[in-house]
């Protein structure tokens, strides 16, 4: 397995009944997803990142009872992410590999984190 933290682009649609990436470019290859094996939400480790608003790799104090969200997974995600792990192909006759493709739902934004050949 490798672990990546690169920008793709992605064309979202209904795999195996689900919304979900469809297709995705990444470094000018063009990939289908033949299926989903698994989606989840993975929710900001506040302790590692801040408060939510409070700029770009700025920490914060939160006073009680404020309704600052905490956490956010970097800079520029929100507090949480959906995450695809995909089985997707790469050409007519190409391999198929496993992605995981994470999405944030605020800012539109997708990366791909983990490629795992079978």
């Amino acid at each position: 397995m490798w672990e990546f933290d690169e920008a793709v682009e992605v064309r979202s649609g209904v795999v195996d009944g689900i919304e979900s990436p469809e297709q995705f470019l990444w470094r000018g290859r063009l990939w289908r997803v033949c299926s989903v094996e698994a989606r989840w939400v993975e929710t900001a480790a506040w302790w590692e990142r801040g408060v939510i608003g409070s700029g770009v790799g700025a920490t914060a104090t939160v006073a009680a009872g404020s309704s600052a969200a905490v956490g956010v997974l970097d800079a520029d995600w929100g507090p949480q992410r959906a995450v695809y792990r995909v089985e997707a192909g790469c050409g007519r006759h190409g391999r198929r590999e496993m992605f995981d493709l994470a999405h944030d739902p605020d800012s539109g934004r997708w990366q791909l984190e983990r490629v795992s050949d079978r």
